[in-house]
């Protein structure tokens, strides 16, 4: 049977709950990384908004089989006016489905809908940045709990491009009783041809990816008095450029 590879335009679609139960869940094993069904509702509500010369748009896209949604990615277009980020929510494909092809249509899927907002708002394309579980970050039971071995992950995103930054990244709790998360690293991937070989990345590039991430994916209160967002404020004023390996 095809896949069938839809975006996800209403907050009532079945889907959601479909990609939360039969993807998520597996993929994310860790439920205080993991976005719930509520929340992503509330994502496809909002979708997109504008602030000044801000611009952001979300975008959720399940695969499909007789059925039964086997795979899924979801992602934000950040525009500041002349230049647009992309930045990775999920992605994930059962696994009884992996190594089908599924993931890297995803993947392709997300690039060209970034690229299609893009011209939308005559801007251009600069990067994508994804979340990416850290080992060397991580608990011996945080490892063990893992979908996937992370090393593994590691390499499978290094072998695309991706580079990860050197930064102690923290993802501010998504629920008022759910820690923030220390085990993640930031990867990047750069879309235009002078930041291919990049080795550092500068404090005012990262400041601009954090505040995306943060201000995208939200914070408990407000994003200005969040603990996590000021700790990692607090660190990019220590230096002046990043390492990107």
């Amino acid at each position: 049977m095809p896949i069938d590879y839809i975006e996800v335009l209403d907050p009532d679609s079945d889907l959601i709950a479909d990609f939360h139960d039969n993807v998520l869940v597996e993929a994310f094993p860790d439920k205080y990384v993991r976005e719930d069904i509520p929340i992503l509702r509330k994502n496809v509500i909002i979708k997109n908004w504008t602030d000044g010369n801000e611009i952001c748009r979300y975008h959720l896209f399940t695969a499909c089989k007789d059925g039964r949604v086997i795979g899924g990615v979801s992602f934000y277009f950040f525009s500041f006016g002349s230049y647009a980020i992309g930045m990775g929510s999920y992605i994930g494909v059962r696994k009884e489905h992996r190594k089908g092809g599924i993931g890297r249509k995803l993947i392709d899927i997300r690039d060209q809908t970034l690229f299609a907002d893009a011209r939308e708002f005559d801007c251009y394309l600069k990067e994508l940045v994804i979340q990416v579980n850290d080992p060397s970050l991580m608990k011996i039971e945080e490892i063990k709990n893992d979908s996937m071995d992370p090393w593994k992950r590691e390499m499978f995103w290094r072998k695309r491009g991706y580079r990860k930054i050197a930064f102690n990244f923290i993802q501010p709790a998504i629920k008022p009783e759910y820690p923030p998360i220390e085990y993640l690293s930031l990867h990047i991937y750069p879309y235009v041809h002078e930041l291919k070989d990049m080795k550092r990345i500068s404090r005012e590039e990262l400041r601009e990816i954090i505040y995306c991430f943060v201000k995208c994916t939200g914070t408990v209160g407000p994003m200005e008095t969040d603990p996590s967002y000021l700790r990692m404020k607090s660190e990019l004023a220590e230096q002046e450029y990043f390492a990107v390996i």
